[in-house]
């Protein structure tokens, strides 16, 4: 490699460093000047936002010999008394400005509860699939995307129990919902959704 090479290469690096820095520099400055803004937005009245009411009518409760499935049952049973909202997609400097500082925490609890509730639903309505509860494992299933979760895994386990029951059709009903959550790689699922539907 020649010196005028090097020389070139050199000074190409050092201005793609000084780039990256400058910009480094500019968007942590905007993001400083976001959230010191959001830190002094004034506390609004949280009491209408879409709270996630859990339709415990449509839950299979009884006891099962399979402590594990009673144990999920009981945590759900837990979350009656809280309050549930799914802030997905949010960040904390987001709700901040959104709704005030003064409810960042409270709004944390009630996203927190959200992802406590998806994600046992999804474990409840697998270990009920797992040990051939299929009735019961759908009602749960069905509960989590009425709910909005964001869990692919509950999308794909119901989409899997709707083709062993001769619902195929039923999937193209999750495919329809997916774009309205928070599930990531959303087009990667629906995908995957559509192969599965085809192979029956």
């Amino acid at each position: 490699m020649s010196l005028s090479i090097v020389i070139i290469f050199v000074l190409w690096l050092n201005y793609e460093i000084f780039k990256s820095n400058r910009l480094s520099k500019k968007s942590r400055q905007e993001f400083l000047k976001k959230e010191s803004q959001a830190n002094q937005t004034r506390k609004v009245d949280i009491s209408h936002l879409n709270y996630i009411q859990i339709p415990y009518d449509k839950l299979p409760m009884k006891d099962h010999d399979d402590a594990t499935i009673n144990s999920y049952r009981d945590i759900i049973l837990s979350q009656s008394d809280k309050k549930i909202l799914n802030l997905s997609g949010l960040s904390n400097t987001e709700l901040k400005l959104k709704y005030g500082a003064a409810n960042i925490n409270l709004l944390a609890e009630y996203d927190n509860n959200f992802t406590v509730l998806v994600s046992i639903l999804q474990k409840w309505g697998e270990r009920l699939y797992q040990q051939g509860y299929y009735k019961e494992a759908l009602a749960v299933l069905e509960t989590a995307i009425d709910c909005k979760t964001d869990v692919r895994k509950t999308y794909e386990l119901l989409a899997r129990i709707y083709l062993e029951q001769g619902s195929p059709d039923k999937i193209n009903e999750l495919i329809k919902l997916i774009p309205t959550t928070g599930v990531r790689n959303q087009d990667e699922l629906i995908s995957k959704l559509l192969t599965l539907k085809n192979l029956d």
